[in-house]
């Protein structure tokens, strides 16, 4: 029986990785910081330590991390001003269904708090949830297991019993390392052969999500 459903946020439940990738990106490319596309969207997915600690190796000791992500911070809130946050397809067929059947909702999100509150907030689905765990509660980011680790610890169900969606590698990793079954979602992030190899299964949107909690629990 499925009794807890553990979620990603960005590129998941929301359509915020695009907005992330286009801010980078044109950011990159209007300030001449030569960020390139494949850097970015290796990025997604992890917290923003492990975010620095990349870039830094990627980039080299004297990039400007810090301009770079204010400078792109800017781009980030104009989108959301203009266009807000939008909820990835089969959010509300899912969470109706997993809320009639009595099944938990939590997030495991590489964001921080302030962050992720504010973008489920203008999305609406603040509040839907029994447990969140967040970016700034981490020991070590995505793919570690720590952040589900850390969510399972919350509920008193076995293994077998909780599903983890993703969309990213990262993500992905971090379920299957925590010793759980994971729904790949897939979205703009790359996926290594990797991780596909280590997804239970791979559906195009949440409301597929329906049918197979259904068979596994028939």
């Amino acid at each position: 029986m499925i009794r807890l459903c553990i979620f990603d946020m960005d590129g998941l439940l929301l359509d915020t990785e695009k907005i992330y990738y286009e801010s980078a990106l044109a950011c990159s490319e209007r300030k001449g910081y030569g960020v390139s596309e494949d850097l970015i969207l290796s990025s997604m997915g992890l917290n923003m330590a492990a975010t620095r600690e990349l870039f830094m190796t990627k980039m080299g000791p004297d990039f400007p991390f810090d301009r770079f992500f204010e400078d792109v911070e800017v781009l980030h809130k104009e989108y959301l001003q203009t266009k807000g946050i939008q909820k990835k397809k089969g959010v509300d067929e899912l969470f109706a269904y997993l809320d009639e059947k009595g099944i938990k909702k939590s997030v495991a999100t590489s964001t921080y708090k302030d962050r992720a509150d504010m973008f489920m907030e203008l999305a609406g689905i603040s509040g839907l949830f029994d447990h969140i765990v967040y970016g700034d509660d981490l020991k070590e980011s995505k793919p570690h297991p720590h952040i589900y680790l850390k969510a399972i610890k919350a509920f008193d169900f076995d293994k077998d019993e909780i599903l983890a969606f993703e969309d990213s590698n990262n993500g992905i990793l971090s379920a299957y390392n925590a010793g759980l079954k994971v729904v790949h979602i897939p979205d703009l992030a790359k996926i290594s052969k990797e991780a596909k190899e280590k997804s239970f299964i791979i559906l195009e949107d949440l409301s597929q999500a329906i049918k197979l909690i259904e068979q596994l629990n028939s």
